[in-house]
């Protein structure tokens, strides 16, 4: 029988074409394998299907797997011998059987009896089995019954096959059925049914949304109502066609016409159809046909048309030649321009189909336009330049005519194009742009700045001779050169990011960076620079930011400076205009007035000024509008706690300043020394009185003192010794008595002046 071997592909295929391996549980094979297991009173029964590798188990009742290898499979004896029945009545004893797992092992099968489950066509795909943990025998009704049982699952088996293949079928219709509305939806077509008998007709979808129908109003399209709808200018021709395609034998029938929509517009439809159905007397029963909406390829064709016409209103009304000739150099087509002046050259036009060779041109011309067209037929697209010198007029005109070879729908060749331009305007503008390119150059090497392009991954294309300033390297050296390779390597990172900032679109202006010079030095650069989308290029301006670099590190000096001596100095600074009124005042004013410089910008300076200053004060203030600077004596001013404080005021002119454009209040504090000054007056005071009152006690003593020094003085060699000390004691006494008053002076002094003013 065939399919006697496991591993025969013809079984495994028929196998296989049920569609049952690894699939659920049915209750319909179940209710077999019960019934199998009852009619054999076995405790166990199952339906097994055999491939090449394993055994699998549709149903399997009193035995709780669904499948096992082959190497313990009872089934597959019964396709290797090629046998309907196959019963085991002790396994035990059965030098086949006893070595299997299910054997020797749980659930120690002890009986086993299936019948072949065979096809129609012979091919044994497993068994119907059951089985017993006991040795037994089967009679023979049991064994009728187990092999009835057999064929049952292989009818239900083919019944199952049946059923997927008439669904595959319907799924597979379903599908072609699917494809083909798309296809008709795609193509945008519609296809139409006519009841000639009852003037009705069925239209699919596509059908409705060209001719703007619904569903109720398909109902009254009778014919009638059809023609109402085409344009009257369409309708004679729609209804000649119409009339000759319902004449028995029908060979169809193709017209293209405008039908009203409901917006009032018109739409080009074009209509097929022919009649499919005739009565007993030859009279049309039922047409079938095609809608399409060609709209579009009306108005594309319109279109093309028109600029078609436009095109050759542009070719003829051009300065520029244009013509084509054959293979034999004969003319098959020119423009306006060409045939004017063929006809200025030799009295009248190129026919088309006479050679484009003039008598009235010189032989030599002719030949050389000849070698033109040649090399056109052996080598292909070619363009030539001539230059014209005409000497009675002594200009030089410049032309360039391009050559091609003319193909027809086959790829064959057919003839030549050709094009001659005056370029004479373009010649002259590369001569001009050559021109100004050097003039550029020039410009570019004379610059101070680094003028350079590169590509977009960073390499330089051109550079101007500045770089040898900057960087100490030649042009040449640096084309070719990545720009990252003198980038300082700390600001790698930053600069690549600026690149691809300038790369994305975004102009770049005064990014600074620092560069390498060749000598090792960094010098910092200031750079400008732009990406073209088109060219793919950048454009970049750099400068040497040494200089600015060095200013901006001395301004920032010079604030510091600033805010050192302004907002932490000791004197007040202050800006008011003509009328006294602040501006500005420093931090210092909080410090020395406990005034913030908030509270003094918009105040008078006058009303902070003591009222018997605020005269002199004020005189003194108007005088710096005449002259650049004006020094204001000590004069009381409000302190923020309410008591006065004098201040030392220098007050300068800048109006005219741009960055200050007001007055330049310079104020120190002096109320302690304003103090002192009034103390050492009163002092002065007390000892000018003190001097006088005991100037006379002072003079007798010094005037005795004097006379007895001038007598010792003159008369020292007359006078005795006795005389002389007497006249010594005298001035002891004297100087006792100028010793005792100079006490009392200092005494009375003390008692006069007050330490703690002084202090």
């Amino acid at each position: 029988m065939k399919g006697s071997n496991i591993f025969d592909n013809n079984r495994l295929d028929a196998l296989l074409s049920f569609d049952v391996m690894d699939t659920h549980p049915e209750a319909i094979y179940d209710e077999i394998t019960s019934l199998a297991a009852a009619i054999c009173n076995t405790p166990s029964s199952l339906i097994s299907l055999v491939d090449d590798k394993r055994q699998f188990f549709k149903s399997h009742h009193g035995l709780d797997i669904n499948g096992t290898s082959l190497e313990d499979s009872f089934c597959k004896n019964v396709i290797s011998d090629d046998v309907d029945l196959l019963i085991v009545e002790d396994t035990h004893k059965d030098n086949r059987f006893n070595d299997y797992n299910l054997v020797k092992n749980d659930p120690n099968v002890g009986f086993y009896a299936g019948a072949s489950l065979t096809t129609e066509n012979g091919y044994r795909l497993g068994t119907l089995c059951v089985l017993d943990y006991q040795s037994r025998k089967l009679d023979s009704t049991q064994i009728d019954g187990l092999q009835t049982l057999a064929k049952q699952v292989v009818q239900l088996l083919e019944l199952r096959r049946s059923k997927k293949k008439e669904k595959d079928q319907k799924l597979d219709l379903e599908r072609k059925g699917q494809l083909l509305d798309n296809i008709v939806s795609a193509t945008g077509i519609g296809i139409w049914e006519r009841n000639l008998n009852e003037d009705s007709i069925i239209l699919n979808k596509q059908a409705f949304d060209i001719f703007g129908l619904n569903k109720d109003s398909v109902n009254q399209f009778s014919t009638d109502i059809w023609f109402s709808l085409i344009h009257q200018d369409d309708l004679p021709e729609v209804k000649n066609k119409m009339l000759a395609c319902l004449s028995y034998p029908s060979v169809g029938c193709s017209v293209q016409y405008r039908f009203l929509q409901e917006d009032g517009t018109y739409k080009w439809v074009h209509e097929k159809g022919k009649v499919l159905k005739w009565s007993d007397t030859k009279k049309p029963l039922a047409m079938y046909g095609t809608i399409q909406d060609i709209t579009d390829k009306k108005n594309y064709n319109t279109e093309l048309q028109r600029v078609k016409n436009n095109q050759e209103a542009m070719i003829n009304s051009t300065k520029d030649l244009m013509w084509s000739i054959d293979l034999e150099f004969k003319l098959i087509t020119a423009n306006t321009a060409f045939h004017e002046l063929v006809t200025k050259i030799q009295g009248k036009p190129f026919n088309e189909g006479s050679l484009v060779f003039s008598d009235q041109v010189d032989q030599q011309i002719t030949e050389k336009w000849k070698s033109y067209y040649n090399r056109a037929l052996t080598s292909g697209r070619f363009s030539v330049k001539q230059k014209t010198q005409n000497p009675r007029k002594f200009w030089t005109t410049y032309g360039l005519t391009s050559f091609d070879l003319l193909y027809n729908k086959e790829g064959e060749k057919i003839g030549i194009t050709c094009f001659s331009k005056d370029i004479t305007s373009e010649v002259l503008s590369q001569q001009v742009l050559m021109s100004a390119k050097e003039e550029m150059q020039k410009i570019m090497d004379t610059s101070l700045d680094i003028i350079c392009t590169l590509d977009e991954e960073g390499y330089f294309l051109s550079i101007n001779k500045a770089c040898k300033r900057v960087w100490g390297y030649n042009p040449k050296d640096l084309i070719g050169t990545n720009y990252l390779y003198l980038v300082f390597k700390d600001d790698v990172e930053l600069t690549k990011i600026s690149a691809e900032a300038v790369s994305s679109g975004e102009k770049i202006v005064n990014f600074e960076n620092r560069y390498v010079h060749k000598n090792g030095t960094i010098v910092p650069m200031l750079w400008s620079s732009n990406w073209d989308e088109k060219d793919r290029i950048y454009y970049c301006i750099a400068r040497d930011n040494t200089e600015k670099k060095k200013a901006i590190e001395q301004l920032e000096n010079s604030e510091r400076r600033y805010k050192t001596l302004v907002q932490e100095g000791s004197d007040m600074i202050c800006i008011v205009d003509e009328k006294a009124v602040f501006s500005y005042a420093s931090p210092t004013s909080t410090k020395i007035l406990n005034i913030t410089p908030e509270e003094f910008v918009d105040t008078n300076a006058f009303e902070y000024v003591h009222p018997e200053d605020y005269t002199t004060v004020y005189n003194e203030f108007i005088k710096v509008l005449d002259c650049p600077q004006v020094a204001i004596k000590p004069f009381r001013f409000k302190h923020g706690n309410g008591h006065w404080i004098w201040l030392e005021t220098i007050i300068t002119n800048k109006l005219n300043e741009p960055s200050i454009k007001g007055i330049v209040v310079n104020s120190k504090e002096v109320t302690t020394k304003v103090q002192h000054l009034k103390a050492i007056e009163e002092q002065n005071a007390q000892l000018k009185k003190i001097a006088w009152t005991q100037s006379h006690i002072v003079r007798a003593p010094v005037a005795r003192l004097m006379g007895l020094i001038d007598l010792l003085k003159d008369d020292k060699e007359k006078l005795k010794p006795e005389e002389k000390e007497r006249i010594l004691n005298y001035i002891i006494t004297s100087a006792d008595e100028i010793d005792h008053v100079i006490k009392d002076i200092v005494e009375n002094t003390i008692n006069a002046i007050d330490l703690d003013e002084i202090t």
